[in-house]
């Protein structure tokens, strides 16, 4: 039975009454025997939203999404007959939602989750119906489009599990959230649909690896790269620049859709990003990036267990897109508050803890999440994927702790940021010691057949010389730098090189924000350029002390003085920089 079939169903009679109330957790009784986990509730007089978590013989188990103050035993509660379901369709980019996908400042008014029928969003639409009444259509096949925002084009398809004769389209002209714009088959399809949130959406095909997620990050892109449809973990103690980071990806990644979910982190930082996509021009369509943007914020002042829902919305909103035909990116900040709220619900519940107080289900909920990032064939035959990010807050920096154990085993790429380089500023902070990437053999295939076949080559050799600097360093702190013979003085000095004029960017500058491809590439064959020209003025005699007085500090300056995309300003630094080192013959 659909969802909208069961809820018509059992009508306004489905009504229970407050037995217990228990800060989130509301033991409710008198449901009907039909009534099932995750069944969304409506509990107490004010309408409080929660979901069925457990039944208890003549009972159920609600867990309350919102601030429960003043709920008292006695009160009503009905139930919805729906899972928790996020509400899909135009009107989500450039708004800001809560865990449910309800509107918060500065959002236009939307649905409530659940109950599709009321609250219905009072903006219209222009629809333009391209699909032919009598054909035969199928799940993902496109009905018309609207004009959400001129930088993502919305085409409304038929609705999974949906297919048949189309029997009426709605003509051209004007259209609400609520309006039925055809019929499948006997089905109506609205405009704005619901989908349970804790459900994956449905695809034709799981694809292999693909192309990489450009970041614009030097650091991520030539050493620890993300696939599209791959996923990847933030890891750092406090004060070591996760969240620049994670909005640094927001801001600048090529995905075409961006799904920012602020789950347990401090208000003052989303208001932060809400303010920089607000201000932010878009490179693809000149106009503000808040229009390809949603954002979901769920702030350590709000309710707790609406954290927990909050993670499953964004994933939702993000493959929703992503049967649009889109490659969308889910940005979640942190998927630590997302498990500290598990862990009260389980400790509220009375379930046996597991380590460190967590559920015994934590790394299945975790693997759950991870797996729904993927690159499809969607229904109606495009390619498109959904990337995840996610934030890992280990508490003191401990890395062994569960939700960071757990991450590192299904995160396909780990970004490990260093305290001690972020009190260097050092940024971003990501220690390439520590970090990794399940995706360097794929995309060194795909940039084989891509125009840069250098690709693997180059980031093999920038790898293997910081790891000789820090073994060498290492060395050189008991035995002195001067004790060490000029090939490796040499390395040591590429490596600062590396550090110094490649992988670090600084946020704040219009040049050096976001890197381009081509200027990554020029940059990093610079930087082994100059280290293959010490090398051999090292062997052809000339003393290593002279070497590390050469002046490269115009190679160091062209991060930030060159565009992001201007590769050929690289090049004449290159030179000019190469002959100076000639002069020190």
């Amino acid at each position: 039975m659909a969802l909208t079939d069961r809820r018509d169903a059992v009508g306004d009679v489905a009504t229970g009454v407050v037995r217990r109330v228990n800060g989130p957790l509301v033991d409710v009784d008198g449901l009907p025997s039909d009534a099932g986990l995750l069944d969304l509730v409506e509990v107490g007089r004010s309408g409080y939203l929660g979901e069925i978590v457990a039944l208890r013989g003549e009972g159920v188990r609600v867990q309350v999404y919102e601030y429960t103050g003043g709920l008292r035993p006695g009160e009503p509660a009905r139930w919805l007959a729906v899972p928790l379901s996020a509400p899909l369709g135009p009107g989500l980019l450039g708004g800001v939602f809560d865990g449910l996908l309800r509107p918060l400042v500065g959002a236009p008014r939307w649905l409530v989750p659940g109950s599709l029928d009321r609250q219905v969003d009072g903006r219209r639409w222009t629809w333009t119906p391209v699909a032919a009444v009598g054909a035969s259509v199928a799940a993902g096949a496109v009905l018309g489009r609207v004009d959400e925002t001129p930088a993502i084009p919305h085409p409304i398809l038929v609705p999974p599990g949906v297919e048949g004769r189309l029997e009426w389209l709605h003509g051209e002209g004007e259209v609400a959230a609520a309006d039925r714009v055809a019929t499948v088959d006997g089905v109506d399809v609205p405009l704005v649909g619901a989908w349970p949130v804790r459900r994956p959406r449905p695809y034709a095909e799981r694809l292999p690896s693909g192309p990489p997620l450009i970041t614009g990050q030097r650091v991520l892109d030539l050493l620890q790269p993300v696939a599209k449809g791959s996923t990847a973990a933030v890891i750092g103690g406090f004060g070591t620049g996760k969240t620049l980071l994670l909005q640094q990806l927001a801001k600048w990644c090529d995905a075409e859709v961006i799904v920012y979910v602020g789950c347990g982190e401090r208000g003052n930082e989303l208001s932060d990003a809400i303010d920089d996509l607000e201000r932010l021009e878009d490179p693809r369509s000149g106009r503000k990036l808040s229009e390809r943007t949603v954002i979901i914020g769920n702030t350590s002042n709000m309710p707790v267990m609406a954290r927990e829902s909050s993670i499953h919305t964004g994933m939702t909103v993000a493959e929703y897109y992503r049967d649009l035909g889109y490659d969308t990116v889910v940005v979640a900040d942190s998927t630590s508050r997302w498990a500290e709220a598990l862990r009260e619900f389980s400790s509220r519940s009375g379930e046996l803890p597991a380590e460190e107080g967590y559920p015994a289900g934590l790394a299945s909920a975790l693997a759950a999440f991870y797996e729904r990032a993927a690159r499809v064939r969607t229904l109606g035959g495009q390619v498109a994927s959904t990337t995840l990010v996610a934030s890992v807050s280990p508490p003191g920096g401990d890395l062994t702790e569960p939700v960071s154990a757990h991450t590192q085993r299904f995160a396909r790429s780990l970004w490990a940021l260093d305290r001690d380089l972020a009190y260097a500023r050092h940024y971003p902070a990501v220690a390439w010691r520590s970090s990794f990437s399940r995706d360097v053999g794929a995309l060194g295939t795909w940039y084989s057949a891509h125009d840069d076949p250098a690709w693997a080559r180059r980031r093999a050799r920038l790898e293997s010389l910081l790891a000789d600097a820090d073994r060498l360093q290492a060395v050189a702190e008991l035995v002195g730098l001067g004790a060490l013979p000029g090939h490796e003085r040499a390395v040591l000095l590429t490596a600062r090189l590396i550090r110094e004029a490649l992988l670090q960017q600084n946020a704040l500058s219009s040049n050096d924000a976001y890197c381009l491809p081509s200027k990554q590439a020029a940059l990093a064959d610079a930087v082994l350029a100059v280290h293959d020209r010490a090398q051999e003025l090292v062997e052809a005699g000339l003393p290593a002390t002279l070497l590390e007085q050469a002046d490269l500090s115009p190679l160091v300056r062209a991060r930030d003085d060159l565009a992001p995309g201007d590769a050929a300003g690289v090049g004449v630094v290159l030179d000019r920089v190469l002959a100076d080192m000639e002069r020190l013959r």
